[in-house]
């Protein structure tokens, strides 16, 4: 009996072996499950990073929503956070004037001035819990930032504090937000929301409190 030659031949069945075709698909499935499983490995920990960055910003914002209620207190520890004017240091008596030489007129005493943030901000991190705190992302203690920018990457599980004032009554928008920057007055309760800077440097809400 003739067989069946040329293109149009039935195809000979397979021996049961695996040809150089089945090896290459099989790495490549291969390659594709490590791939797989190293992209969840990797956004996991990101997760994770990023949460531990939300307890940072959780430990800041009980922080200062416990020391707002003690922060008007004659007796408070910290004076560069405390509300209120601060009077001045009282000035050193001047020291007499030579014989012959015209006394100068004295100065008058300088005007009680608010604490400021960025004086509160210095002594904020000297306590030991913001000392050790660590940023998940970079192994460095994490900084407090304007805002969270996400052309700088950079800003990855760093914290924002921004703060809301209040506008007068018949305005278009009944308050503005701004960021908390080191020149502004704390001698009255401020309105904040504290975020954390994600992955991407994108802003995430951790709360909002007073201070």
């Amino acid at each position: 009996m003739e067989t069946q030659s040329g293109p149009h031949a039935a195809a000979t069945p397979s021996d049961g072996g695996f040809s150089t075709s089945d090896f290459g698909f099989f790495a490549l499935m291969a390659l594709v499950v490590v791939a797989v499983t190293w992209v969840g490995v990797l956004s996991f920990e990101e997760g994770m990073h990023t949460e531990k960055s939300k307890r940072n910003g959780e430990a800041w914002v009980a922080w200062l929503t416990e020391n707002s209620a003690k922060r008007s207190d004659p007796d408070y520890p910290l004076r560069a956070c405390a509300a209120g004017l601060q009077a001045p240091t009282a000035a050193q008596p001047s020291e007499p004037a030579p014989e012959g030489a015209t006394e100068e007129a004295p100065k008058p005493a300088a005007a009680a001035a608010p604490n400021t943030w960025g004086a509160c901000l210095a002594e904020i991190v000297k306590v030991p819990a913001f000392a050790a705190m660590v940023n998940p992302f970079t192994g460095k203690t994490p900084e407090l930032v304007e805002k969270c920018d996400p052309a700088d990457h950079n800003l990855h599980g760093n914290i924002a504090i921004e703060k809301s004032i209040s506008n007068p009554p018949g305005s278009a928008v009944p308050v503005t937000i701004s960021a908390l920057v080191p020149g502004d007055a704390i001698d009255t309760k401020l309105q904040l929301k504290l975020s954390i800077c994600d992955k991407g440097a994108y802003p995430i809400k951790v709360s909002e409190f007073e201070f």
